[in-house]
């Protein structure tokens, strides 16, 4: 089944899957994963509830095994919609330059370093205490703080190395790139399915960055359309993990130890956010104003099965 032979709405394989059913499907999970940890922790003795906090170690892996659980049901569900999983994810363009697409995520991730630096400094002259305590919620929450609160620092470090550079780009850009924008589009169209997903996922991630959020998943768009291929997104998001872990570690290991009050120490670093700004900003909104074009088109899934159809045709005569 291709995009030009879809009679009408209802014909189409995206139809019966409903992205409330994802999030009702998400929800039922993650009471029944905290269900097998209450019982795993009543049965060994140890302490679980809303005083005692999970150890990062075990919420990492909590939240892995959840991410693995829907990925499951969501490909089941697909299975049975008649989706075939193959046009979905596609192949890897032949000869595919991934030099610039290396490019494209250090400038992605410079881009959301400066842009969170340059939105956030005027704000926090005006108001203080909200950027202070975005500032260090993030502090708090960074790899190195929450692993030293493990019991298991080493296993903590490895499992959020799988997590960030396997499980979370297959998790995010199947559910995401993949399912919404084809479920979405076939109400709304192509352009305002990614508009609703921006917006979803800019508030729902609750993310201060939230133009690095809008930015990145555009270019996940973008990506997954003109190279009408999963890997390549996947890939790309791994890559953006690695280079914003890098940069974490290089960041806290030169400018960790300056002296003064948070505040003082942001608004310090004003021109690092202007210049990363100034440096990414004409790559990562070129990229997406020169390649916008792509978005009009017919979605990745509709042109693979296309392809598969004509390969097919001229093979049989």
């Amino acid at each position: 089944m291709t995009v030009t032979n879809i009679p009408s709405p209802e014909d189409n394989p995206f139809f019966l899957i409903k992205v409330r059913h994802i999030f009702g499907w998400y929800l039922l999970l993650a009471i029944g994963v905290l269900f097998q940890i209450g019982m795993i922790s009543s049965t060994r003795g140890i302490p679980f509830d809303g005083k005692t906090p999970l150890d990062p170690f075990v919420d990492k892996i909590a939240s892995t095994y959840l991410m693995i659980l829907l990925l499951a049901v969501v490909w089941r569900q697909c299975r049975l919609a008649g989706i075939e999983i193959k046009y979905l994810v596609g192949k890897v363009p032949d000869r595919y330059q991934w030099l610039p697409l290396v490019g494209l995520a250090i400038a992605s991730v410079v881009f959301g370093v400066g842009v969170f630096r340059i939105f956030y400094y005027p704000l926090s002259f005006i108001v203080p205490s909200f950027v202070e305590k975005i500032l260090m919620d993030r502090i708090n929450k960074s790899i190195l703080i929450t692993a030293s609160k493990t019991f298991a620092p080493a296993m903590y470090y490895l499992i959020v190395a799988i997590n960030r550079c396997a499980i979370e780009p297959i998790f995010f850009t199947f559910i995401i790139t993949a399912i919404m924008l084809h479920r979405w589009a076939v109400k709304w169209g192509n352009i305002r399915a990614i508009i609703a997903i921006c917006l979803l996922f800019s508030a729902g991630f609750l993310s201060p960055n939230f133009i690095y959020i809008i930015s990145a998943i555009l270019i996940y768009v973008i990506l997954y359309a003109k190279t009408r291929s999963l890997l390549v997104v996947i890939i790309f998001m791994a890559l953006e993990s690695l280079i914003g872990t890098s940069w974490y570690l290089s960041y806290t290991t030169f400018f960790g130890n300056q002296a003064g009050s948070t505040l003082d120490v942001f608004r310090s670093q004003i021109q690092l956010g202007v210049l990363f700004f100034a440096l990414s900003a004409p790559w990562v909104i070129g990229f997406i104003y020169k390649n916008w074009s792509v978005l009009k088109g017919p979605l990745p899934y509709f042109a693979n099965a296309a392809e598969a159809e004509k390969i097919k045709a001229d093979s049989a005569t």
